[in-house]
């Protein structure tokens, strides 16, 4: 596949991601809040909407770097800036959390592949 095809598929995928859908629906949203004010990512405090708002801060930021991530056979895309968000080619939220040293977590070695610049990709 070429790295046009690569970027045409991020963007349509990308478009969707905007609409802010999580895989496994609103339990899931619930779930995934719970899990990041355990780890101390959220404040206490911290709602649904906030959790989503981080998201789509990242989602929204020009200089956001995006990644291709394979697991298991599943494309994800990743959006990362302070935090990371993760969707499929339907454009659904798999996750969405501050990895704690990008440069290790994103390194090419654990199947992270660059795509380049949020700028870059999305005219």
């Amino acid at each position: 596949m070429t790295i046009e095809d690569r970027i045409e598929r991020f963007r349509k995928a990308y478009e969707k991601a905007l609409a802010c859908q999580w895989k496994g629906g609103p339990a899931s949203i619930v779930n995934h809040l719970q899990r990041r004010k355990k780890r101390g990512h959220l404040p206490p405090d911290a709602t649904e909407s906030d959790l989503i708002q981080k998201g789509m801060e990242v989602l929204q930021s020009a200089v956001s770097t995006v990644y291709e991530y394979i697991p298991s056979g599943t494309l994800y895309f990743v959006v990362h800036e302070e935090w990371a968000v993760f969707f499929d080619e339907e454009g659904l939220w798999d996750t969405a959390f501050p990895p704690d040293v990008p440069e290790r977590y994103f390194a090419s070695t654990k199947g992270y592949k660059l795509l380049g610049k949020l700028s870059e990709l999305i005219p």
